[in-house]
């Protein structure tokens, strides 16, 4: 077997994968952008209020993990 149909055929395949996943990235930077992602695990999160029980107590706050 000959090496060099082999490593152009996985060049090939390599280069493959990364049009596809260059082309996918370039389709949906429309809607973010990588600073944008890059800060998202930062966000704060917005409190959650949880349903107070029957006996008019006060809603407690709490927040999202």
């Amino acid at each position: 077997m000959s090496v060099i149909p082999l490593t152009l055929g996985l060049s090939l395949a390599l280069v493959g994968v990364f049009l596809v996943f260059f082309l996918r990235e370039q389709t949906r930077s429309r809607l973010s952008s990588p600073e944008r992602d890059a800060l998202l695990p930062l966000a704060e999160e917005k409190p959650r209020v949880v349903p107070a029980p029957r006996s008019g107590a006060e809603p407690e706050v709490t927040s999202i993990k």
